[in-house]
């Protein structure tokens, strides 16, 4: 049946294409699709500026994190720590209190010693803060762990490491501030000595 009509398609192609659609037929056919929408023309010189002025915002707030916030709650932790050990292990309390005054005291010669050198003193404190991260971590387990006795001397144990290496901290600080003595001296002498030379002359 198919063969057949195609046949007869073939055979009177010529009767079926006389007809031709009008010009009109396509200009309704284009009325009535959708019109397209213009894109809107974005200067980059405009787009450049507010990514500049968003990179400057993120530079700032990260930087001010980093100096200010971080700073305070690394001091704060410390400052907090031995009511929160009171209450995970009050047998314990006494030595805990007494190893965190001795780290607060040896942080504070610490940051003293180190006040003409701050870089310095940021690069002991990220030493400080892997211990004391540390130390954060065993905290947490103290509370749920039912092998409190071993986590607490844990946490002793860091307390411990913490103040021995602020005190290494300290004296490799005096160490640095020794050997700048001599030669800020040297610079005296020399230039005070030049200028008797120059009085000679």
């Amino acid at each position: 049946m198919n063969n057949k009509l195609e046949q007869f398609i073939k055979d009177n192609r010529s009767e079926f294409n006389d007809k031709r659609p009008s010009k009109n037929v396509w200009d309704e056919i284009e009325a009535t699709l959708p019109q397209p929408k213009r894109a809107k023309v974005v200067a980059l010189g405009h787009v450049y500026k507010l990514m500049a002025a968003a990179a400057v915002v993120c530079v700032v707030l990260t930087s001010v994190y980093f100096v200010y916030i971080k700073e305070k709650n690394t001091q704060g932790s410390l400052a907090n720590q031995p009511q929160q050990q009171n209450q995970i292990a009050p047998e314990y309390a006494s030595q805990l209190n007494k190893e965190f005054n001795v780290i607060q005291t040896r942080q504070q010669e610490l940051k003293e010693a180190t006040a003409s050198n701050p870089e310095l003193y940021k690069a002991f404190l990220s030493d400080l803060q892997v211990l004391d991260s540390t130390y954060q971590m065993l905290q947490k387990q103290a509370g749920s762990t039912p092998n409190r006795d071993v986590i607490i001397k844990a946490m002793l144990q860091n307390l411990k490491l913490q103040s021995e290496l602020l005190y290494r901290q300290l004296m490799i600080s005096n160490e640095l501030n020794q050997k700048e003595e001599p030669v800020k001296e040297n610079k005296k002498e020399t230039s005070a000595t030049g200028i008797s030379q120059q009085q000679i002359i």
